[in-house]
């Protein structure tokens, strides 16, 4: 067994890999065809004396993480779930952490084996996230107030309006990294992304509010994911986030899909209220562990 750093000859192995294996931890940040060996985004996999991969992290260390002084994986998983493994692809990544202060990833509650792998090398519990799922049928439909009408997003026109609005609204959220638009041309490649899917809130000439959805499969059946719900401090307590929220299950029930999901974080008490009171159930519970890095 030994740690080999990506090259480009290796890049549709490792991308193999995420696909098999992300399920069992993070699936937010898939590797897109053209994905190449990088500066930013150091990455290590685990090989075999066959050639087979049993382990692989990548590091994403771009613009938005390191203003923060941090780095999130991409994917940090080894088959065998034990810390040997792990503690040989981290020793490979540590090596790129300068200037930062911790590196995080995120994985399910119930895989235990793993967290304890985790732990064992240092890694602790930043903060909880509930995935939440709800059919589509019975709900109340949007009703917004006067001037107000939600338009789907315009390439190459509402980028900036798009992070600046998710810049404020989610400002003071734990885990947020500032938005920019690299990483709206990121959520278009992706193969899960909608093309009338982003959707922005405006108040007659003034762009308030923002949501993205997406279609994906979970455990074989279609589901849309709604995210990215945030309004200007300033449009807040107007009922307008509950009625994105409404015009997200609306849009998947127009499109003949049962349920849709979303994430929240879980100190985030407020805002998990209002999901539950419009039908939504806890489904799984996420865990970020996060790993400080020593100066």
């Amino acid at each position: 067994m030994k740690v080999t750093a990506l090259t480009d000859r290796l890049v549709p192995l490792f991308i193999d890999y995420y696909c098999r294996y992300s399920p069992e931890q993070d699936e937010s940040f898939p590797p897109h065809d053209d994905y190449t060996a990088r500066a930013d985004e150091p990455v290590y996999m685990l090989v075999g004396e066959r050639g087979n991969i049993s382990g692989a992290a990548a590091l994403m260390l771009h613009k938005e993480y390191t203003e923060a002084k941090t780095g999130k994986f991409r994917i940090f998983h080894c088959i065998r779930k034990n810390a040997a493994d792990y503690g040989l692809l981290l020793a490979e990544i540590l090596k790129h952490t300068k200037g930062l202060n911790n590196i995080y990833c995120f994985i399910q509650e119930k895989q235990t084996s793993v967290r304890r792998a985790w732990e064992s090398l240092g890694f602790r519990i930043k903060r909880y996230s509930w995935v939440l799922k709800r059919k589509t049928d019975d709900f109340q439909p949007p009703v917004f107030p006067g001037g107000y009408e939600i338009k789907t997003f315009r390439a190459g026109k509402d980028e900036q309006v798009w992070c600046d609005i998710i810049n404020e609204s989610f400002a003071d959220m734990q885990g947020h990294i500032q938005m920019y638009p690299s990483k709206i041309d990121q959520w278009r490649r992706e193969q899960s992304f909608l093309g009338d899917g982003m959707k922005i809130l405006w108040h007659n000439n003034k762009p308030v509010g923002t949501m993205a959805l997406t279609k994906d499969f979970v455990n074989g059946e279609e589901v849309i994911f709604i995210a990215a719900v945030g309004v200007l401090n300033s449009f807040q307590g107007r009922g307008l986030g509950r009625n994105m929220l409404r015009a997200g299950i609306e849009y998947g029930k127009n499109f003949g899909i049962r349920y849709v999901m979303l994430s929240v974080n879980a100190e985030n008490e407020r805002a998990a209220d209002l999901y539950i009171n419009e039908g939504f159930k806890k489904e799984t519970l996420i865990i970020c562990y996060s790993l400080e890095i020593m100066k």
